[in-house]
Protein backbone atom coordinates (compact mmCIF):
# COMPACT_ATOMS: atom_id res chain seq x y z
CA UNK A 1 0.00 0.00 0.00
CA UNK A 2 1.32 3.41 -0.96
CA UNK A 3 0.45 5.11 2.34
CA UNK A 4 2.34 2.50 4.34
CA UNK A 5 5.37 3.07 2.09
CA UNK A 6 5.09 6.82 2.69
CA UNK A 7 4.91 6.32 6.46
CA UNK A 8 7.92 3.98 6.39
CA UNK A 9 9.96 6.36 4.19
CA UNK A 10 9.13 9.27 6.53
CA UNK A 11 10.25 7.30 9.58
CA UNK A 12 13.50 6.36 7.85
CA UNK A 13 14.07 9.97 6.77
CA UNK A 14 13.48 11.18 10.34
CA UNK A 15 15.95 8.61 11.69
CA UNK A 16 18.63 9.46 9.12
CA UNK A 17 18.15 13.19 9.73
CA UNK A 18 18.65 12.66 13.47
CA UNK A 19 21.84 10.69 12.86
CA UNK A 20 23.25 13.34 10.50
CA UNK A 21 22.36 16.17 12.89
CA UNK A 22 23.93 14.29 15.81
CA UNK A 23 27.22 13.87 13.95
CA UNK A 24 27.19 17.53 12.90
CA UNK A 25 26.49 18.72 16.45
CA UNK A 26 29.52 16.77 17.58
CA UNK A 27 31.52 18.56 14.89
CA UNK A 28 32.36 15.48 12.86
CA UNK A 29 32.53 15.49 9.09
CA UNK A 30 33.26 11.85 8.34
CA UNK A 31 32.52 9.44 5.54
CA UNK A 32 29.62 8.02 7.54
CA UNK A 33 27.90 11.40 7.79
CA UNK A 34 28.33 12.08 4.06
CA UNK A 35 26.91 8.63 3.25
CA UNK A 36 23.97 9.16 5.61
CA UNK A 37 23.33 12.56 4.01
CA UNK A 38 23.28 10.99 0.53
CA UNK A 39 20.96 8.25 1.79
CA UNK A 40 18.70 10.87 3.40
CA UNK A 41 18.54 12.78 0.11
CA UNK A 42 17.53 9.61 -1.75
CA UNK A 43 14.90 8.65 0.85
CA UNK A 44 13.37 12.16 0.78
CA UNK A 45 13.19 12.05 -3.03
CA UNK A 46 11.44 8.66 -2.87
CA UNK A 47 9.09 9.98 -0.18
CA UNK A 48 8.15 13.01 -2.27
CA UNK A 49 7.55 10.86 -5.36
CA UNK A 50 5.24 8.52 -3.44
CA UNK A 51 3.35 11.50 -2.03
CA UNK A 52 2.88 12.94 -5.52
CA UNK A 53 1.52 9.59 -6.71
CA UNK A 54 -1.19 9.68 -4.01
CA UNK A 55 -1.95 13.36 -4.59
CA UNK A 56 -2.32 12.66 -8.31
CA UNK A 57 -5.16 10.29 -7.35
CA UNK A 58 -6.90 13.16 -5.54
CA UNK A 59 -5.90 12.03 -2.06
CA UNK A 60 -4.88 14.76 0.38
CA UNK A 61 -2.21 13.71 2.86
CA UNK A 62 -2.92 15.50 6.14
CA UNK A 63 -0.43 13.83 8.50
CA UNK A 64 2.20 11.34 7.43
CA UNK A 65 3.13 10.26 10.96
CA UNK A 66 -0.42 9.11 11.77
CA UNK A 67 -1.37 8.15 8.21
CA UNK A 68 -4.25 10.63 8.04
CA UNK A 69 -5.71 11.31 4.59
CA UNK A 70 -8.76 13.04 3.15
CA UNK A 71 -10.71 12.41 -0.03
CA UNK A 72 -12.70 15.28 -1.58
CA UNK A 73 -16.43 14.53 -1.81
CA UNK A 74 -19.83 16.22 -1.88
CA UNK A 75 -22.69 15.90 0.57
CA UNK A 76 -26.01 17.42 -0.46
CA UNK A 77 -24.09 19.69 -2.86
CA UNK A 78 -21.58 20.90 -0.24
CA UNK A 79 -17.89 20.13 -0.55
CA UNK A 80 -16.69 17.86 2.27
CA UNK A 81 -13.88 15.41 2.91
CA UNK A 82 -14.10 11.71 3.53
CA UNK A 83 -11.53 11.03 6.23
CA UNK A 84 -9.43 7.91 6.79
CA UNK A 85 -6.58 7.10 9.14
CA UNK A 86 -4.06 4.34 8.46
CA UNK A 87 -5.13 1.20 10.28
CA UNK A 88 -8.86 1.87 10.14
CA UNK A 89 -10.61 -1.00 8.32
CA UNK A 90 -12.51 1.30 5.95
CA UNK A 91 -13.52 4.90 5.37
CA UNK A 92 -16.05 5.57 8.12
CA UNK A 93 -15.85 9.34 8.69
CA UNK A 94 -16.27 12.70 7.00
CA UNK A 95 -15.83 16.37 7.91
CA UNK A 96 -16.46 19.79 6.42
CA UNK A 97 -13.80 21.66 4.49
CA UNK A 98 -13.24 24.06 7.40
CA UNK A 99 -13.06 21.26 9.95
CA UNK A 100 -10.43 18.68 10.71
CA UNK A 101 -9.86 15.31 12.29
CA UNK A 102 -11.25 16.34 15.66
CA UNK A 103 -14.58 17.28 14.07
CA UNK A 104 -15.08 14.23 11.90
CA UNK A 105 -18.49 12.59 11.85
CA UNK A 106 -19.51 9.01 11.30
CA UNK A 107 -20.83 7.97 7.90
CA UNK A 108 -23.12 5.60 9.78
CA UNK A 109 -25.07 8.45 11.40
CA UNK A 110 -28.62 8.61 10.01
CA UNK A 111 -28.81 11.17 7.24
CA UNK A 112 -31.40 13.94 7.30
CA UNK A 113 -31.33 16.14 4.24
CA UNK A 114 -31.21 19.91 4.78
Amino acid sequence: MKLREIIERKRLADSLKSEVEHLRLLGFEVTESREKLRELDLVVKELMQKMVELEDLGIIIRDIDTGLVDFPAEKFGDKVFLCWKYGEPEIEYWHGTNEGYSRRKSLRTPVISP
